[in-house]
């Protein structure tokens, strides 16, 4: 059996920037949540990434600011609690997994940060910016605000797993890896941190695209507007789901594919 020291996100000697890239079934565990379930569901999505000659691969959040930076005809910058240089992140609140083809080369990218809100709700936390900021007040850009008029957002805290830096390379969009990768983000933050909720904001272009529904999201709530940030002007939804709806989901789409279980994911159960 793995010990803590040997696995993804809960080792303390592995950091955001010494991680090496590591398959996704080799490394992955489920310390909550239904560990058949959750690991029948990793080995679908997998499955279906090396179906399109894809390899999923836990990575450093220093890689998901590279290949950001790389892929800037397609991609929007990252927003600022992704990046590594701001602060506040570490392995035991962040991890990425990245899509590699045939060639090496990063063709999707998908991350998730944790927020234990104990004191604040999710709405309180973006609008002061500390969400985006270990200290808004000298790192943030003038004029950089966060609207969030979704009501929802007042109501949700806890632990809260906002996923995001989804990115897909044009030739890789339109196919079953965005449905896959993105159920991976929110399923595995469950799996090693317990979350309750898992939420993020998707652009209304996309929304209009039906993006929203392939992921699985459970609610769509407007709306979102970031002024002043890197990435130009936004306007979009405030996505949510709650851990319940997220298995209901995970099982739902994995009806009726049921891939048989990776033993080696339930020995790495703590």
């Amino acid at each position: 059996m793995a010990t803590r020291s040997n696995t993804f996100c809960n080792s303390a000697s592995i950091t955001t920037s010494n991680l090496v890239r590591r398959p996704l079934l080799e490394h992955i565990r489920v310390d909550h949540g239904p560990v058949h379930l959750l690991s029948r569901f990793f080995l679908l999505a997998d499955t279906i990434a090396r179906s399109l000659g894809v390899s999923l691969q836990f990575a450093s959040m220093h890689d998901l600011v590279t290949a950001n930076r790389r892929n800037g005809e397609s991609w929007r910058p990252l927003l600022p609690h992704y990046d590594p240089a701001y602060g506040g992140i570490n392995s035991d609140n962040t991890f990425c997994v990245l899509g590699v083809n045939g060639g090496g080369e990063v063709v999707a990218t998908q991350a998730a940060r944790l927020y234990t809100l104990t004191d604040a709700t999710f709405l309180e936390e973006a609008s002061s910016l500390r969400l985006f900021y270990p200290d808004p007040r000298k790192q943030a850009r003038p004029g950089e605000s966060c609207i969030i008029t979704a009501p929802s957002a007042g109501r949700i805290r806890g632990r809260v797993a906002f996923s995001g830096a989804a990115w897909y390379r044009p030739d890789y969009r339109g196919r079953d890896l965005v449905a896959a990768l993105s159920r991976v983000s929110r399923a595995y933050a469950h799996a090693i941190w317990n979350t309750q909720q898992t939420v993020t904001f998707v652009a209304k272009p996309l929304v209009d695209k039906g993006f929203v529904q392939r992921c699985g999201y459970a609610s769509v709530e407007w709306a979102v507007e970031l002024r002043g940030f890197a990435i130009g002007p936004y306007y979009g939804a405030f996505v949510h789901i709650d851990t319940v709806q997220m298995i209901d989901d995970l099982f739902t789409f994995m009806t009726p594919a049921q891939p048989q279980v990776d033993t080696g994911i339930l020995k790495r159960r703590a």
